[in-house]
């Protein structure tokens, strides 16, 4: 097992059971952006020659009284994992934070709105090749970019959404949509959901939606989460991937394999 698995593994347990609040995940997301710019202080806190207790007392003397005891306590637990490298120890603690943000919308009752303007933000993003290349950019400043996503969803938005895409910008899964997605995955986790990814040419309305919905989930066996993208490009009917599996039922599609069928004549 890779020494970030191993970190891991039972880490959201282990911070599950500490008593956070609203303002953790911000907390930990400054923390992060502190660790970020300092790389022997990243090496400190993931030294594996340093015991757990080491470790955890120095991140205690370097943030306590500067963040809540809980941020502290996330961050202690965080530290005493194993890990590869101190940016897979930052990397780790990001997550956290994204959970508990994710976490806190669930008790506030906002989860489904985060997780639906998530993925719009995603799709979105996915079809403007130029934004997508700007968010690419190496070249260009972190908070440029934040402050360009801000603009795009300010006031649109739930503020769990526009927190998470803010972080997201910093694209730790690769790119900006990868790292949106793995959000919506670290959703679903939480809430014990399937995600289907549904494109349509048109909108659904409320009651096509719910019968939808209701399909897959007897369909799987379990609760669906709904991902909802229009495409006129479909043409009609819709395409439902749950997992690995793809439910292709598009116009555009049965034309395109009507077409590869012809050129194998």
């Amino acid at each position: 097992m890779m020494a970030r698995d191993a970190a891991l593994t039972g880490l959201d347990t282990a911070v599950d059971g500490i008593a956070t609040d609203a303002a953790t995940s911000a907390e930990l997301f400054a923390v992060v952006d502190v660790l970020d710019g300092q790389p022997r202080l990243r090496r400190s806190l993931s030294d594996p020659s340093a015991t757990d207790e080491s470790r955890a007392g120095l991140a205690k003397r370097l943030f306590g009284g500067k963040v809540s005891e809980a941020a502290v306590a996330v961050l202690g637990a965080v530290v005493q994992k194993p890990w590869g490298s101190g940016s897979d120890l930052v990397g780790g603690l990001e997550r956290q934070g994204i959970r508990l943000a994710l976490q806190q919308a669930q008790r506030d009752g906002s989860l489904a709105r985060v997780i639906q303007e998530l993925y719009t933000v995603l799709t979105t993003v996915d079809g403007n090749p130029e934004l997508q290349g700007t968010l690419r950019n190496k070249a260009l400043p972190v908070d440029g970019k934040q402050t360009l996503v801000s603009k795009l969803i300010n006031g649109k938005v739930a503020p769990a959404t526009e927190t998470l895409a803010s972080r997201a910008v910093k694209a730790r899964q690769r790119n900006f949509t990868t790292t949106v997605a793995s959000y919506l995955q670290m959703a679903a986790d939480l809430t014990g959901e399937k995600i289907a990814r549904v494109k349509v040419a048109r909108p659904l309305d409320d009651a096509r939606v719910s019968r939808l919905k209701a399909a897959l989930e007897t369909q799987v066996g379990a609760p669906v989460s709904l991902q909802i993208e229009v495409d006129p490009s479909v043409l009609g009917g819709m395409s439902v991937a749950i997992d690995d599996d793809v439910i292709e039922s598009t116009v555009a599609g049965r034309l395109e394999q009507a077409r590869r069928q012809l050129i194998n004549l």
